[in-house]
């Protein structure tokens, strides 16, 4: 079973902060808090970006052929790639964030692999190319190749596809998949935005890991 937020939260931190205090010698204070800074902005990802985008992109697939109008088909499929994009980067940001609590030194190559910097560093056409072939791969696993055709030939017009696009087109699903652009295109890797410590960082990181915890308190995860 996928782990949902709810144990990356609730069961992955108090454990991984219990064995950190085992530790001997112990990680440097400025190590630590990078760590910590590093897992908030990962497990944010987790649940404000990946979780709904996920969410969306399941939807669509199973919606049936009868509802694949050509903007349901494009809102899945670029939901799917975002998703995918937030799913590997979140992973990384976990990770690394647990390595600095434990006071782990990764070398270079290795974190670039978790950050996938050897594909994306000024290569975002080669970035976006490789989250096509994942969310196509990902379309085809469903057990449909339906939904890939409907981006380029979508369903007629019916009352099954006007019911799915008013269900794509609400509950914040556009303003999740515009925030979730803005992030892909416009924001730096974790590491650059953490390399400088400065307080309003911290804030950010602190913010966000709020928001996400009470989006979980307030929601059913949609994974499971």
């Amino acid at each position: 079973m996928f782990p949902t937020t709810h144990h990356l939260l609730f069961v992955l931190l108090p454990l991984a902060m219990a064995a950190r205090l085992a530790i001997r010698p112990r990680p440097a204070t400025l190590d630590v808090a990078q760590g910590v800074m590093r897992f908030c902005l990962g497990f944010s990802k987790c649940v404000l970006l990946f979780d709904p985008l996920w969410h969306l992109a399941g939807m669509v697939l199973s919606g049936g052929a009868d509802s694949l109008s050509g903007g349901v088909a494009w809102m899945g499929f670029l939901a799917l790639m975002l998703a995918l994009h937030f799913l590997l980067t979140a992973a990384g940001d976990l990770t690394l964030g647990l390595c600095g609590m434990f006071g782990i030194k990764l070398a270079e190559k290795v974190e670039d692999t978790f950050e996938m910097r050897a594909i994306t560093r000024g290569k975002i056409t080669r970035h976006l190319l490789l989250l096509v072939i994942l969310a196509a791969a990902g379309t085809l696993a469903h057990g449909t190749w339906l939904p890939l055709k409907a981006l380029f030939a979508p369903m007629p017009r019916s009352i099954a596809t006007v019911l799915q696009e008013s269900r794509v087109l609400t509950d914040f699903h556009v303003v999740t998949m515009v925030a979730a652009l803005a992030c892909l295109l416009g924001l730096p890797f974790s590491r650059d935005f953490l390399r400088v410590p400065q307080p309003w960082k911290a804030v950010v990181c602190l913010i966000t890991f709020l928001l996400a915890t009470v989006m979980l308190w307030t929601r059913a995860a949609p994974i499971s």
